[in-house]
């Protein structure tokens, strides 16, 4: 068969325009209409008023349209948007066929950062009026930074680093002695070639080294000086995180997806290397657009802290967090304070009333039983401690590792490290959820003498726990001899005095129908986002910046599952606001 012939004459003239070009249920048409009836001034957008002096700049609702656009198909770099408007028949439609180029483009977004999440948040109310939504599911993901591993430090890996390369600036030292004592040319080249390098060489290296140590220094100082456990050079605001790729520099981006709907209802941009405690934050956005309804948020596992779940109850949330195996309820405790409250009222400053007065309120009578007064002995200091007075009870920083070197992990609490029989140096990991300090040093494990004895090949480092009082503790796998009664751990002397006080205990219990629904809720919009939007990186730095594109993530997918919800005609009604 004949291939087709009904091919256009490229040197044929067509009279036509390019919103005959673009199609009629495109896409491209609902961000034009939404944008439109957006008032840009109210949101905080920059130059909505054209000056009369200097050049005259591009009208911010085109540059507004070029970027959910291109954040929509998906097209992210400023250079690559810059192309689009040459060649793509819709974004020339979008930009009337104006061409800005990538650094014009590039700046808008930079001047506007803080202005985004407006536009996300007023195109989730205009989708969701009248829609029927359901419980909040919370979930976190990592999106990579943009700061490569190698200029992310933490204090054990420069420490690492900085005893490596003293060992070869001693080596490099002693390299140079031996070219130095050679009698003649002939012994010096001949010592030249049996240690490879020359005597220029090794100075060279020698003084890169010393150079290299110095900046290592720098920044450990700087990050004990002001108690950072990381330190990410290009992007300040990122931290090293665990996820499926192994550990990558990252931020920890959670959001609040409806579990009726499948739109993404709020997000909140954070370097938190965990979810625990992150529940009311990403929930009471949402709450303070609907200050008169009590809102129902569910999440993993990852998400438990009793603290985290009693500050959403005193917010008007109620948190369905899966519980741990053999619990059917969570025990909370919250300190009792006398005063009038309105148990009907669902106003977050009377339901907070409520709980510390020890009143259920109505909004919660399904989900709180056992609630009770009691009063408990607690510890009250009596006067606050100065951390930069704190002092070891073994004195200087010599004495504290002599003491370890004799079978103990002591603890310096000016430093808040601790020092290990093997001679090395445990830097704080983590706070656990019992306020105690963890204590590790994998690096330092992998050579340690006392390897399989302080831990186990399986455990592959060893890992100690410090609560705030306790001082030292013995290690009770180091041989110490015949001792029959071996010292017991030591412990910081408290100063303080116990005093009786009320506190109000109840039991939260959870709803397993609605915490069933985030299973098949808040992955999804990761995936598609990730995947499809090809957007599991962020192209800008810091917290600030990269929770305004974000929003440009957010609108993305929100604007793909509209489409899905409603038709081409009853989007554009939506879009009028």
């Amino acid at each position: 068969m004949p291939y087709i012939s009904a091919a256009i004459d490229r040197d044929q003239l067509m009279v036509t325009s390019l919103n005959d070009l673009v199609d009629p249920e495109s896409m491209a048409r609902v961000i034009d209409y939404f944008v439109e009836c957006l008032n840009l001034e109210k949101l905080g957008f920059k130059n909505t008023t054209p000056s009369i002096e200097g050049r005259p700049s591009y009208p911010p609702k085109n540059m507004l349209k070029l970027y959910l656009y291109g954040y929509r198909n998906p097209i992210r770099s400023s250079r690559k948007l810059e192309k689009a408007c040459k060649v793509n028949i819709e974004v020339m439609w979008l930009m009337e066929g104006m061409q800005p180029d990538f650094r014009t483009i590039s700046d808008f977004r930079k001047d506007n950062i803080d202005c985004l999440k407006a536009v996300f948040k007023e195109f989730t109310r205009r989708i969701t009026v009248n829609l029927e939504t359901g419980v909040l599911s919370v979930d976190g993901s990592k999106f990579d930074a943009w700061n490569g591993k190698d200029r992310n430090f933490t204090i054990t890996k420069l420490d690492d680093r900085i005893k490596w390369l003293e060992d070869h600036t001693q080596e490099y030292l002693r390299l140079i002695e031996i070219t130095d004592a050679q009698e003649n040319a002939q012994e010096a080249a001949s010592a030249a070639e049996k240690e490879i390098l020359t005597k220029e060489e090794i100075e060279a290296k020698y003084k890169e080294a010393q150079e290299r140590l110095e900046k290592y220094r720098e920044y450990r100082e700087f990050m004990e000086r002001n108690n950072l456990t990381q330190l990410s050079l290009t992007d300040f605001d990122s931290r090293l995180m665990k996820n499926k790729n192994g550990m990558e520099v990252s931020f920890n981006v959670q959001t609040a997806v409806d579990s009726e709907q499948h739109l993404m209802m709020d997000y909140l941009v954070t370097n938190r290397v965990t979810d625990h405690g992150m529940l009311c934050p990403t929930l009471e956005g949402i709450k303070a657009e609907h200050p008169d309804e009590i809102i129902h948020g569910t999440a993993d596992k990852g998400y438990q802290k009793d603290e985290d779940l009693g500050a959403c109850l005193e917010n008007g949330i109620v948190p369905h967090v899966i519980m741990p195996d053999g619990q059917d309820a969570y025990e909370l405790e919250v300190d009792y304070v006398e005063a009038n409250c309105d148990p009907n009222s669902t106003d977050s400053e009377e339901l907070k009333k409520c709980l510390h007065a020890g009143v259920i309120p109505e909004a919660y009578r399904e989900y709180i039983d056992d609630m009770e007064v009691v009063e408990v002995r607690r510890l009250v200091p009596d006067e606050q401690p100065n951390p930069d007075d704190a002092e070891s009870i073994y004195g200087s920083e010599s004495e504290m590792k002599e003491k370890a070197l004799t079978g103990y992990f002591i603890r310096d609490p000016e430093r808040d490290l601790v020092y290990c029989p093997g001679g090395q140096t445990l830097r704080k990991k983590s706070i656990k959820p019992n306020g105690a300090t963890r204590y590790a040093n994998k690096a330092a494990c992998r050579n340690c003498p006392y390897r399989g004895k302080c831990f186990s090949d399986k455990i592959r480092w060893k890992e100690i726990d410090f609560s705030k009082d306790c001082l030292e503790k013995r290690a009770k796998w180091f041989d110490s001899g015949d001792d029959p009664n071996p010292p017991k751990d030591k412990k910081a002397k408290r100063k303080g005095h116990f005093e009786k006080k009320k506190v109000v205990r109840f039991k939260l219990k959870p709803n397993r129908a609605m915490m069933d629904k985030r299973k098949c809720t808040s992955e999804h919009p990761f995936g598609t986002i990730k995947q499809w939007i090809w957007s599991d990186f962020f192209l800008l730095k810091g917290l600030r910046k990269t929770a305004g594109e974000f929003a440009l993530f957010g609108l993305a997918y929100n604007m793909a599952r509209a489409e899905n919800i409603f038709t081409f005609e009853e989007l554009m009604a939506r879009m009028a606001g």
